[in-house]
């Protein structure tokens, strides 16, 4: 059996020493596949044979806050956010709103020193959007308790629509009930912001929509009666391209709103609170991907804020307000900084490079990310490096896994088109060259959402080609080298006839003593584990196993499995793009 390099560099990683110096795998081996010396995960032996009722499963504990999200803040697609004190306890909490149409509250912490957030669950409870929900905050009837506004927008039927809701509980467990109100529509993709524009003493209600138009309803609430009445014309002629969403707030006797747009733009617009003033609008030096969001933020300084700002893929960014006059912004790493983003529909793959441990994730974008392990005590363990993969870009939903070939570092990878494809490193591991090799994969068809992985799976020294498909099939080939010394590739036979998963299919594989595991992501968000007999004669032959319990992310897991000291270490990427990390054990029941 052929032994793998990568279990000693997965111990450096757990026990956070140092990696140790650069070498070349002997072997043609790749991430997921880890193959050890005799493992402690074992059949049962016979003076204690497991009883027939019983049945042998991996018991998973999540770890995900001390490898990729220290900062307890999740990745959130599309995500909107308020920073806003609801529960009264003098501090800003922050309310996120995103593509699921739900909302959640997280608090701020402090752990070693470092900033983060927890998040309160159920806190709103009964409060949905259809689908992309965008929250603002405050005392709209002057009851002395907030409200919730909510803006819907995407595919909901909603879309456009701005939604009220009232805690009829306390604030530290609250009943938020909808109000029936008149309806507050703008189109479609409604974003909402709170501020008292006439200085009345109620707060009104600004609101963006798709067609970057920005609308203004007074508040002309009366006793118990929530009246807002749209006023035209107070920004009539302004527009901010597509998808604007807005934050307001005061300096002085001056209005200051931020909107951002969906091509990643932010602008200012100012004007005194005097009714016969005019808006003064500019461009900030700030661009993001796509769908720039702003949230104000209280800092140390009274009646001065900084900028909260998220984008399209989940992302959040801090600005500080440099100057006080809200247009020199400095970016700042503060509160965020401890987590991993890889990027949406993320697909990692560990692996051993130049004697160090090393992620290779690829995301929907057609982007390939590398981080190394670089262990610390007060940081995260992956660190990334930009450019390694650079000249490389895919279609989308890509996935990459890095081999060895004649000498060589081989990366392979799959990506939404149905092509898989191979790229030779000519150049050195600190400056790597990749040179696509044409016609690499020859005899194998194009495989629409294609996620390969390498594994040795007969145990005969060569790594043979496994992947995914967006059916939920694995299917596997192995090559022989022609004449032109190029291989060409044949499919494997029977090896993977039972293995189907609920579409969108991303394999990994380990193995010990007497069987080899195949963990299987799928569009469900869950695992799907199989397993063959080494001692079997002929070709292995993968059956499922009920084998995995506790992991579930956001759809469309992709795994990288390895095993470890009888545990299996499973890193999950998801199509939030969030990454997370389990520790399995065996159990029975």
């Amino acid at each position: 059996m052929k032994k793998f390099a990568f279990l000693a560099v997965l111990f450096i990683f757990i026990s956070c020493a140092s990696p140790k110096g650069i070498i070349l795998p002997p072997e043609p081996v790749i991430l997921p596949s880890f193959d050890t010396k005799p493992s402690s995960i074992k059949n049962p032996e016979p003076e204690t044979q497991v009883p027939e009722k019983q049945r042998l499963f991996f018991s998973c504990e999540e770890k995900t806050k001390s490898i990729f999200n220290s900062s307890g803040f999740e990745v959130l697609p599309f995500i909107r956010t308020i920073s806003y004190d609801i529960d009264n306890d003098g501090t800003e909490e922050l309310i996120a709103g995103s593509k699921d149409g739900f909302l959640r509250l997280y608090k701020r912490s402090v752990i070693n020193d470092t900033p983060g957030w927890t998040l309160i669950e159920k806190y709103f409870d009964g409060i949905k959007a259809g689908a992309f929900s965008a929250p603002a905050v405050g005392d709209i009837d002057n009851d002395g308790r907030p409200e919730i506004i909510l803006g819907t927008g995407g595919f909901s039927s909603e879309s456009g629509k701005v939604i009220f809701y009232k805690n009829t509980g306390p604030l530290n467990k609250p009943l938020w009930e909808k109000l029936n109100l008149p309806q507050i529509n703008v189109g479609n993709d409604a974003t909402p912001a709170l501020f008292d524009i006439d200085n009345d003493g109620r707060l009104d209600i600004i609101v963006g929509n798709s067609a970057g138009n920005l609308f203004l309803f007074r508040n002309r609430s009366k006793k118990n009666t929530l009246s807002f009445i749209k006023d035209p014309r107070f920004f009539k002629g302004l527009t901010f391209g597509m998808y604007v969403a807005p934050s307001v707030t005061a300096q002085g006797n001056k209005i200051i709103l931020i909107a951002g747009n969906s091509m990643g733009k932010l602008y200012i617009l100012e004007r005194t609170k005097a009714r016969n003033s005019s808006w003064h609008k500019d461009s900030l030096n700030i661009s993001l991907s796509s769908f720039a969001s702003p949230a104000f933020i209280k800092t140390g300084q009274s009646k001065i804020k900084d900028l909260l700002v998220s984008d399209g893929n989940g992302q959040l960014y801090y600005f500080k307000n440099k100057n006080n006059n809200y247009r020199v912004w400095g970016k700042s790493s503060i509160f965020f900084s401890e987590r991993i983003f890889p990027g949406p529909a993320c697909a990692p793959a560990i692996s051993e490079i130049n004697g160090g441990s090393f992620m290779i994730v690829g995301n929907i974008n057609g982007e390939l990310k590398l981080f190394e392990n670089k262990p610390s005590p007060k940081r995260l363990p992956w660190v990334e490096r930009p450019d390694f993969f650079r000249g490389i870009k895919l279609s989308s939903f890509s996935r990459g896994i890095i081999t060895e070939w004649n000498g060589k570092y081989l990366l392979i990878t799959g990506q939404q088109d149905g092509l898989i494809k191979a790229f030779l490193n000519s150049g050195s591991f600190e400056k790597p060259l990749w040179i696509e090799q044409k016609q690499f994969f020859r005899g194998i068809p194009k495989i629409m959402h294609a996620s390969p992985t390498a594994f040795d799976i007969d145990g005969d020294g060569k790594w043979e080609l496994i992947t995914g498909d967006v059916d939920g099939f694995v299917r596997g080939y192995r090559y022989k080298i022609t004449l032109d010394g190029k291989p060409v590739w044949e499919m494997i036979k029977n090896s993977f006839a039972n293995v189907k998963v609920d579409r969108y299919s991303v394999p990994s594989f380990f193995k010990d003593n007497n069987k080899v595991y195949l963990f299987v992501g799928q569009e469900t968000g869950r695992i799907v584990t199989f397993s063959a007999e080494i001692s079997q004669s002929g070709p292995l032959i993968f059956d499922k196993e009920d084998y995995l319990a506790g992991i579930k992310v956001n759809n469309h897991s992709s795994p990288s499995a390895f095993l470890k000291d009888g545990l299996i270490e499973v890193s999950v990427g998801d199509y939030d793009g969030n990454l997370k990390h389990f520790t399995c054990k065996e159990n029975t029941e």
